[in-house]
C-alpha cells in the first residue's frame, strides 16, 4: 500500500512490482529485436508466459511501449489509493479544491525539505504517522486514546482536532505565523486607496475589530466602496471544502456587523484554506475583488513549508 501511495505523491517514484514489469520490457524488447538467431529463439519459445507484456510492443518502439506501461501503471496506482478509506478521502479532496499549479509548487517544496520532514510529511499524508491510532492497529499499544483529550489520537486528531488547551495553543501559533506570512504579502501590493485590517499586529496593517461590531474575520482589504475579506483557516486535507462551506456560512451576514464609519460598503467574503501538510487554496475573487495579484509561487512555496514544519512540531509535542 505505502508502494503504490508513493506511485502517486511523491513525484511518480515506481513500486519494485512496476519496476520489475519495467525492466521486463525492456529485456523482451531486448530479446525481440536481437540479430543473433539464438536469442531471437529464446524469445520465441518464451513467449507463452509472456503475451501482455509483448503485447505492447506489436508495431511500437520500445519508448511507446514503455510510456503505455507507465500510463497503465499510473492508473492503476491512482485508482487503488483513491479506493483507500482514509489516503483516497485526503487525496479526492486535495485533487477537487487545489489547483493543479499549487499542488506542483507543494510537490517542490517538499523536495526541498530535509529528509526528517519530507519522510514526515509523506508519512501524514498516508496516515502512517505512529499515533496511539496507529499503534493499537499494528499490537504496539494497548490504547488508542489521547492522554491529553481522551479522543482516537488519529494522525488528523493530532495535526488539527485535539481540544486539549496544548494543542489549540500550538493550532493557533500556526494559524498566527502563516496568517502573518500573507498579510505582510499583502502590504506592498495595496493600491494607493486601499487598506489592510488584520486580527494580528502587523506593522502597516490596522486593527480588524475597527470594522466590525463583534465579529473578527482574519484580513480585509478596505477601499472607499467595499470591504474584501480574507478568512483563513488551517485545516486537515479532508477538511479543505467542508472549512471553506462553514466560514461562508458563518460570516454570510457580515455587513450588518459594520461598525457605524464604514456603514454603506459592500462586504464580500472569501476564504483561504490551508491544510496542515501545506496545500494553499485561494478564492480568486479575493485578490481579483481586493486590487491584488493572485500568490505568487514564492509565497505559496514558503506557506507550505511553514505549515508542514508547524504541524511537524505539533506532532512532536502531542
Amino acid at each position: 500500500m505505502g508502494q503504490l501511495t508513493n506511485q502517486l505523491l511523491w513525484a511518480g517514484i515506481p513500486s519494485f512490482a512496476q519496476r520489475a514489469a519495467r525492466m521486463g520490457l525492456i529485456r523482451r524488447h531486448l530479446l525481440y529485436s536481437s540479430k543473433n538467431p539464438i536469442i531471437r529463439e529464446l524469445w520465441e519459445v518464451s513467449r507463452a508466459p509472456n503475451i501482455l507484456v509483448d503485447s505492447l510492443l506489436d508495431d511500437r518502439d520500445i519508448k511507446q511501449a514503455s510510456t503505455i506501461l507507465r500510463d497503465s501503471q499510473a492508473k492503476d496506482s491512482l485508482d487503488h489509493f483513491l479506493g483507500l478509506k482514509t489516503q483516497g478521502v485526503m487525496s479526492k479532496t486535495v485533487s477537487v479544491a487545489v489547483l493543479p499549479r499549487n499542488i506542483q509548487l507543494w510537490k517542490q517544496t517538499m523536495d526541498s525539505l530535509p529528509d526528517y520532514v519530507h519522510n514526515f510529511a509523506r508519512k501524514a499524508m498516508m496516515s502512517q504517522l505512529p499515533t496511539l491510532h496507529n499503534l493499537k492497529l499494528w499490537n504496539c499499544s494497548a490504547t488508542n486514546r489521547c492522554p491529553s483529550c481522551g479522543l482516537d489520537q488519529t494522525n488528523k486528531h493530532v495535526l488539527s482536532n485535539c481540544s486539549s488547551p496544548d494543542a489549540l495553543s500550538q493550532y493557533t501559533s500556526r494559524h498566527n505565523t502563516i496568517l502573518d506570512l500573507i498579510a505582510k504579502w499583502i502590504l506592498p501590493q495595496l493600491k494607493q486607496n486601499h487598506s489592510l485590517h488584520c486580527d494580528l499586529r502587523v506593522p502597516g496593517a490596522r486593527q480588524v475589530c475597527d470594522l466590525f461590531n463583534g465579529p473578527r474575520p482574519d484580513l480585509a482589504i478596505v477601499s472607499p466602496l467595499k470591504i474584501v475579506i480574507g478568512e483563513l483557516t488551517i485545516c486537515h486535507e479532508t477538511n479543505l471544502i467542508q472549512s471553506r462551506d462553514y466560514k461562508l456560512h458563518k460570516y454570510a451576514n457580515l455587513e450588518a456587523s459594520l461598525a457605524g464609519e464604514f456603514r454603506g460598503r459592500s462586504v464580500l467574503v472569501h476564504t483561504i484554506e490551508i491544510s496542515t501538510l501545506g496545500f494553499v487554496v485561494a478564492e480568486p475573487n479575493f485578490f481579483k475583488n481586493g486590487g491584488i495579484p493572485a500568490f505568487d509561487p514564492c509565497l505559496i512555496k514558503e506557506l507550505s513549508r511553514v505549515a508542514i514544519l508547524a504541524s511537524r512540531s505539533i506532532y512532536n509535542n502531542r
